[in-house]
């Protein structure tokens, strides 16, 4: 924690536009908060591509939800057609990877799950710098993450970024983030929460 990952958070949301920004150890633990904030657990099915990788699925099981793996189409992301024919009333998020950096078909996957009540999940860990229109990704859904690991756009070695549209679920994300310690009383943990914090100096 400290005043530089707070300007990284805030140079974060000038650049990108999204609404909620909270920094992680990484990208994985980044849409574990999510899925832990949105509260999606045992019974919950979540539809995710069967093409990316394994750091989008894990985070699924951790919370004892089930992975519904769907197909892509020609843009490496998941397919909406296939989406629709694979809905139940199990299926509680969308986790939508823009891949390769290079965007789904988000705008139809949106009206899918507004249609149906389905919350919607961007992984946007391969995609920092990558656009719809003027509309940077990570701005369709109800929450998104990005990543800065080595191997990406702009990296911190090791990050992850958690960006919420309703400030209610990044309050409580960053409840969660450290390990459910109150910000009003130190060692006072008011759930059970998990130590997903970036330092300083990353």
């Amino acid at each position: 924690q400290g005043k530089y990952v707070e300007k990284f958070e805030g140079k974060f949301k000038g650049i990108f536009k999204t609404n909620y920004n909270l920094t992680t150890s990484n990208g994985t633990s980044a849409l574990h908060l999510i899925l832990s904030t949105l509260n999606i657990g045992k019974g919950d099915e979540v539809i995710v591509p069967d093409y990316t990788f394994i750091g989008s699925v894990n985070p699924i099981i951790y919370n004892n939800a089930k992975p519904k793996l769907i197909d892509i189409d020609e843009n490496f992301g998941i397919d909406p057609k296939k989406i629709e024919k694979n809905l139940t009333k199990k299926v509680k998020a969308i986790i939508v990877v823009h891949l390769f950096g290079v965007p789904a078909n988000i705008l139809e996957i949106k009206k899918i799950a507004k249609r149906n009540n389905i919350l919607l999940i961007e992984d946007c860990a391969e995609a920092i710098g990558s656009y719809i229109g003027r509309t940077h990704v990570g701005n369709y859904g109800d929450a998104s993450m990005f990543s800065f690991f080595g191997n990406k756009t702009i990296t911190t070695g090791e990050g992850g970024m958690a960006c919420f549209k309703k400030k209610k679920n990044f309050e409580k994300a960053k409840l969660l983030r450290d390990h459910g310690m109150s910000k009003d009383k130190k060692y006072w943990h008011e759930i059970v929460g998990y130590n997903y914090r970036m330092t300083n100096m990353q």
